[in-house]
């Protein structure tokens, strides 16, 4: 007998990591919750994606998963950006949501919303028996997309405006073995040394580019790499993930621009591997051991809320009185269109911005191939940090909805404050503890004082009024004047004439 209705207080749609800590907050605090998704495990691109380093301000759900992780040897504590076993973290996530009673049901894709009045009151899904539907008090969405927002009538936008709505380039993490991280990581220094004040990318570049010359590669790939040591392996012959792999001119709402991305890079990936191999100090021995199953998309929706989390916010260390996150990071823009730039650091502002770090435009012609924004280039100054507020969580249009992870509200460059793991996870939290308040008050999301909900979290053990420690005080404690760096990082160039990358 098939069943057609379930019946619930919330029910969270996507289990990355933001919809696994809203429902594990919702079910902590006593509301009958179930979690759906469509993939047969949970924690989104941080485990089934490889992205094994958490960035960000690690602190609440976060902290506890990392340091439940580290107790079992599965996670490196590092000062910025830990280092996760994918697997063995995905595994955590799903202990914690079993833990609290919360309801799982994996294979489950939502195909509709159901709306009365503009009030969403349940999400039609589908699985192996076949559709059904969920009826809920509070729906939350942490499907990435926004899914269940765009069903139910919520208002989104899609791309850059700067770059005639494409999205940012995507990755393909995958896992290697046998690698000599020492090896490596001496062979990187000594290039640094070498090349002190280079405005190239870094070695790996500098090899793909001799690659390129050889006959090696067709082109060059990507201009850096982001590579990760797996938990309990040995650093000089160690299991890591690796993030080169790169799509450009991508639309990640298209299913046949997407399956392109994926072949792409699976492509990529197999002449990655020989390149590592013959080119890369540490590589010689290593060896493809997986491909992440489930692909590096950084944006498609974003869903209109309350607030709009702007891109001068992130530039200029915007502070709210309802910021229930923290984001202390660069703009972390993967350019749309350019693998030789990669990454875009900076926005455009009219007139210098208070709390961001300004110069006088010096973009190149590739930076920005449909037309340069008027204005100054505005960066972050690492020494400072922005606050995510709760109304970024409540769209519009529509009532006892809440969005969560990369798909809230936000312009294009801030939403790299929304989509990196950690306050991922702490909108996230928030949408799990705003739920609670609904159901305890019997009011929606959008009746919330966004106040309390981040008053609840302090209370809850997430340190939202205290200054930031560890690596984020060192960062802030730095004097000295601002440099640009390769990649469009900033420096601090202090009074020996050290450059510290701080961003």
């Amino acid at each position: 007998m098939n069943k057609t209705n379930y019946y619930f207080d919330v029910v969270v749609v996507g289990g990355g990591v933001a919809g696994t800590a809203a429902a594990i907050t919702a079910a902590r605090k006593g509301l009958r919750t179930v979690l759906v998704d469509s993939a047969q495990s949970v924690g989104g691109l941080a485990t089934n994606g490889y992205v094994t380093g958490i960035a960000g301000v690690v602190e609440g759900l976060c902290k506890e998963w990392l340091k439940r992780l580290e107790a079992e040897g599965d996670a490196i504590d590092r000062p910025h950006l830990p280092t996760i076993d994918p697997d063995k973290g995905k595994l955590m996530l799903e202990r914690m949501l079993v833990e609290t009673g919360c309801r799982i049901l994996y294979g489950v894709t939502a195909i509709k919303a159901i709306v009365e009045e503009g009030v969403i009151k349940g999400v039609v899904c589908h699985g192996k028996a076949g559709e059904f539907t969920i009826w809920a008090k509070i729906v939350i969405d942490g499907t990435g997309d926004g899914d269940v927002a765009a069903y139910a009538g919520a208002p989104y936008e899609v791309g850059s405006p700067h770059f005639a709505g494409l999205n940012m380039s995507t990755t393909l993490a995958f896992r290697m073995a046998n690698v000599d991280l020492m090896k490596y990581g001496q062979a990187n220094q000594d290039w640094r040394e070498k090349n002190a004040g280079a405005t190239s990318f870094g070695l790996l570049a500098e090899l793909e580019a001799e690659a390129v010359k050889n006959g090696d590669l067709p082109f060059v790939i990507f201009p850096t790499a982001l590579i990760y040591q797996i938990p309990n392996t040995e650093a000089t012959d160690a299991d890591i993930t690796v993030m080169t792999a790169h799509s450009f001119y991508t639309r990640n709402l298209d299913p046949e621009d997407l399956t392109r991305q994926i072949i792409e890079q699976h492509n990529q990936i197999l002449l990655l591997e020989k390149f590592f191999q013959k080119y890369v100090p540490g590589f010689e021995r290593a060896r493809l051991t997986g491909i992440a199953n489930m692909h590096g998309i950084r944006d498609s929706r974003r869903i209109l809320g309350e607030y709009i989390l702007k891109d001068t916010d992130v530039a200029s260390g915007t502070k709210f009185a309802d910021g229930i996150a923290r984001f202390p990071e660069f703009f972390d823009t993967h350019h749309p269109t350019s693998p030789r730039i990669g990454f875009m650091r900076h926005i455009h502002v009219t007139a210098p911005l208070e709390g961001a770090v300004c110069r006088e435009a010096q973009c190149s012609d590739d930076m920005h191939i449909f037309g340069r924004p008027a204005g100054l280039e505005a960066r972050v100054d690492p020494r400072n940090h922005c606050e995510i507020p709760y109304r970024t969580l409540v769209p519009l249009n529509v009532d006892n909805l809440l969005v969560v992870g990369r798909c809230i509200s936000s312009e294009f460059n801030a939403q790299a404050a929304v989509r990196i793991i950690a306050p991922s996870m702490s909108t996230g939290q928030a949408a799990g503890t705003a739920a609670a308040i609904c159901l305890e008050k019997g009011i929606t999301p959008r009746e919330v004082d966004g106040k309390l909900v981040r008053q609840k979290m302090i209370a809850d053990g997430v340190p939202l009024d205290q200054e930031l420690t560890g690596h984020w005080a060192k960062v802030k404690a730095f004097e000295g004047d601002f440099v640009v760096l390769a990649g469009d990082f900033i420096g601090i160039k202090q009074a020996d004439g050290k450059i510290v990358t701080a961003m």
